[in-house]
C-alpha cells in the first residue's frame, strides 16, 4: 500500500513540475514574399461554380427525381491535333 501511495505522489509531482516548467509558445517563421502574396489572396470561403438541381430522369432503375450538377465556371478547352 505504501508503494502505491509513493508512486502516485511521485507521478503527480513530476506532472505538476512539468506543467509549470514547460511553456509551449508559438514560433514565428519568416515567409517568402511570393508565398505570402499567394496565401493572402486565398480564403476559406470561395465561390462555388457548380449548380445542382433536382430533375426528372429515367434510367435503368426506373424514373424519378434525381440530383443533377453541372459546372458553371470558366471553361478550359483542350484541342487535339
Amino acid at each position: 500500500m505504501r508503494r502505491i501511495v509513493l508512486t502516485t505522489a511521485a507521478t503527480l509531482a513530476i506532472l505538476a513540475a512539468g506543467s509549470i516548467a514547460n511553456r509551449a509558445d508559438a514560433m514565428t517563421i519568416a515567409v517568402p514574399a511570393g508565398i505570402a502574396k499567394a496565401v493572402d489572396g486565398s480564403s476559406l470561403a470561395q465561390d462555388v461554380a457548380y449548380v445542382c438541381r433536382r430533375v426528372w430522369r429515367c434510367g435503368p432503375w426506373g424514373c424519378g427525381w434525381r440530383r443533377v450538377c453541372w459546372w458553371t465556371g470558366p471553361r478550359y478547352y483542350r484541342y487535339r491535333y
